[in-house]
């Protein structure tokens, strides 16, 4: 924890978002220009002006829900222009069910009908923009991994695996190990710690990834200081991890760790906000979805024999239990004679209309019950069994940490990896519920909301998959100059790798 990075925004989300509002707003312009002159446009656009601005919010939730910010979408060879179409489509179409349902809220066909048609072309041509401006790597920087063994490794293929960073990785500086030119992983080592400042201005480094303990290396403490205050970003194992992988490497953390994030973190303040907004969400949404629970209500009678409802006990808040309300997904009785066990994968209980119950999180509905009762928040760590709890606990270091906010019905761990079916994924699981803890807000709560109305849309695959999140991805690697050094002579020669 001595260099670490605060959570940001990703460069290419705010680009485009920033983008996405000056389109839309382009596209307002020009629709009502076009349509009824300077003068009269823009005494449409005055008087219309509580319209246009659901228009431009509507806009930008489909954008995000149907994946438009993401770097897939925009590394898709196979063009922008149909998911464009499709968002904007999408968006007219809820538009126009608004305005109908809100009579006051109107927007001529015509002006509406150019709006789309312009909000198509800008959004797309922003996107080919920015994938053009990106190819330049304008949002790059130059990294070094500073280290040796396992770390070093792992780092390297977190970053070849990852799409969702910035940086261009140009080589390994280590302590004795290697020599230079050798490979760790597909990374050249291109010298040793000795070197590291003529290294930093040969290569024109703006990024030191530092994958060794700080605490047992003093002595490259020394030698960081003084980068750190020319300017070079410095990110040790546990921060760089965090930043790419949006999870907490429990390998590489300790209680010092925990009560630094926990110092960091103003969750009085954040509590009392989320208290307010879970009772408000939760009682609006009972009262939306009572169409839906009716008709679910019917498919699981009309399915199978049993209750409608689930009861089980969870732990809360501090380890309090409390029993969960779900509809019922399996068949009655579902654990007799096994006692506690973990749903699998295409689990044989779960009915057939319990299945896309599951996958629709329509199941979880009634769950809204527990939060009105101040039971569960709307996102949080998923609440676990009571039985699994000690279980985890004696196995998962840190596993008592997620008692200390309250369980959520969605939660970031829900929304980034599937349906924990063993200790491993349990581990895997935690990581995700630390990163929500330590950066617990109302804003991580909104975007983990509508994350989870995509993933509904979407389907979210049920696995067992509990592998790191590190795949060794290859990537082809540019050619170095490789800075060799001389401890006997203050000079230094380069020769091509």
């Amino acid at each position: 924890m001595l260099f670490e990075r605060r959570n940001r925004l990703s460069l290419r989300f705010a680009a485009l978002f920033v983008g996405d509002v000056l389109c839309l707003l382009l596209a307002i312009g020009l629709a009502a220009w076009i349509r009824l002159g300077f003068d009269d446009g823009f005494a449409y656009v005055a008087q219309n002006e509580m319209a246009l601005t659901v228009l431009v919010l509507i806009g930008l939730l489909i954008f995000y829900i149907g994946g438009l910010y993401e770097r897939s979408m925009l590394a898709d060879k196979s063009g922008i222009l149909i998911p464009t179409l499709i968002c904007v489509s999408i968006s007219h179409v809820l538009l126009i069910v608004i305005f109908y349902a809100q009579f006051e809220l109107l927007i001529g066909r015509g002006v509406l009908l150019l709006i789309g048609l312009f909000t198509w072309l800008l959004i797309a041509g922003e996107r080919y923009l920015f994938r053009a401006i990106a190819g330049y790597s304008f949002f790059v920087k130059n990294a070094i991994v500073v280290g040796e063994g396992k770390d070093a490794g792992s780092i390297i293929r977190l970053i070849n695996g990852s799409d969702e960073h910035n940086y261009r990785l140009l080589g390994v500086v280590t302590h004795t190990k290697g020599k230079a030119g050798d490979l760790i992983e597909t990374v050249p080592i291109i010298g040793q710690i000795g070197t590291l400042r003529d290294l930093v201005k040969h290569y024109r480094i703006e990024t030191l990834i530092v994958a060794t303990s700080l605490a047992r290396e003093q002595k490259l403490l020394k030698v960081l200081r003084p980068l750190r205050y020319s300017g070079i970003e410095i990110l040790d194992y546990a921060s760089f991890y965090e930043q790419i992988a949006e999870e907490i490497p429990l390998d590489h953390i300790d209680d010092e760790w925990l009560m630094h994030a926990a110092m960091n973190s103003s969750r009085i303040h954040i509590l009392k906000l989320k208290r307010i907004m879970d009772v408000l969400v939760s009682a609006i949404g009972l009262i939306v979805t009572v169409p839906i629970c009716f008709v679910t209500t019917i498919a699981i009678r009309l399915d199978s024999l049993g209750p409608i409802f689930y009861r089980q006990k969870r732990a809360g808040l501090d380890g309090a239990i409390f029993e969960v309300l779900k509809f019922r997904t399996m068949v009655e009785d579902a654990e007799t004679g096994t006692g506690a066990v973990w749903a699998g994968k295409n689990d044989a209980r779960v009915t057939r209309v319990g299945r896309f119950l599951r996958k629709s999180r329509i199941d979880e509905i009634p769950q809204l019950l527990n939060v009105l009762r101040g039971n569960m928040s709307l996102v949080g760590p998923r609440p676990e069994r009571p039985e699994f709890i000690k279980e985890l606990s004696n196995t998962v270091p840190f596993y008592q940490e997620r008692l200390m906010v309250a369980p959520g019905i969605t939660g970031w761990a829900q929304v980034n990896f599937p349906y924990a079916a063993s200790i491993q994924a349990s581990r895997r699981k935690l990581q995700f519920d630390l990163y929500y803890i330590k950066h617990m807000s109302l804003l991580l709560d909104t975007l983990i909301l509508l994350r989870t109305f995509k993933t509904i849309l979407v389907g979210l695959r049920h696995s067992e998959d509990d592998s790191a999140h590190e795949p060794a991805v290859e990537k082809k690697q540019p050619k170095l100059e490789i800075l060799e050094h001389d401890a006997n002579k203050d000079s230094s020669t380069s020769r091509t790798a």
